[in-house]
């Protein structure tokens, strides 16, 4: 697993307690590709980061049936041992769970070895924590089976997101970890400081600039394919995700540890 370190300095007007930037390392898209010495490297960086959280934004597995799971769940069980980690299922855990008929216990499985190393996984909730004095909300959102269709338009309104997730309490810091980033512009809307997706893999093929090509869906070109972005005061950050499957292809496109910095507004 050849990956870079992606960096994002971030500030906030809702801190003045910590009395250094707070360190979030973001996860996404792992897909159970994390074994041997690649493994160890990316422990070592992200021990080398310090983070205060892990923030895992989905697909730390691969949802097919009779699938290995072990090399995803280790990843999971190794940081929950060393670091307060957040987590919410990507399309590949979900669903494991909506179709157990398909997947027999995996999910079972994936939910019991989380459980067991205190993960907190957010399935359409939210739980506040306190990191160096500040209090955070981490919401995680559970996209529903029908928006992940692909080759087909899916909207998602904020009253939808509402009916799932209830208001946005602003009243201190909130993540919100929604793995699909396609409806980006809902999540915003809603009311979190940051959001935090991954999903598209980069857009595969990376273009000049930096736009990803494809999304799952068969989009091309697709908004939120991969980076920082802003409305209305509210940002988001897309991942590019750190492994592959099914097509391991990856253009201008490297894998991407993700390394959130927050600090205080001046």
């Amino acid at each position: 697993m050849s990956f870079v370190t992606k960096e994002y300095r971030l500030t906030s007007s809702k801190l003045g307690h910590a009395a250094q930037p707070l360190s979030f390392v973001v996860i996404s898209d792992l897909h159970n590709d994390c074994r041997g010495e690649q493994k160890q490297r990316l422990y070592d960086a992200i021990d080398g980061l310090r983070p205060d959280l892990i923030l895992v934004a989905g697909d730390s597995i691969i949802g097919k049936p009779e699938a290995p799971m072990e090399l995803g769940l280790d990843f999971l069980r190794e940081m929950g041992r060393k670091y307060p980690v957040y987590a919410v299922n990507g399309n590949h855990e979900y669903r494991l769970r909506i179709y157990p008929e398909v997947y027999g216990d995996m999910y079972e499985r994936y939910r019991k070895a989380c459980d067991e190393a205190g993960i907190h996984l957010l399935e359409n909730a939210g739980e506040t924590v306190e990191v160096q004095g500040e209090k955070i909300t981490i919401y995680g959102y559970e996209l529903p089976a029908e928006k992940y269709v692909r080759f087909q338009k899916a909207d998602l309104t904020l009253a939808e997101l509402e009916a799932d997730m209830g208001t946005c309490d602003r009243t201190h810091y909130t993540i919100l970890l929604a793995h699909n980033p396609r409806y980006g512009a809902t999540y915003m809307d809603w009311g979190a400081d940051l959001t935090l997706s991954g999903h598209y893999h980069g857009g595969i093929v990376r273009m000049p600039g930096g736009r990803g090509t494809i999304s799952p869906h068969g989009t091309l070109f697709p908004d939120f394919c991969h980076g920082l972005f802003e409305r209305h005061g509210a940002r988001m950050i897309v991942s590019a995700g750190l492994g592959s499957h099914t097509l391991p292809l990856r253009i201008c496109n490297p894998k991407e540890l993700v390394h959130v910095i927050l600090e205080m507004e001046d």
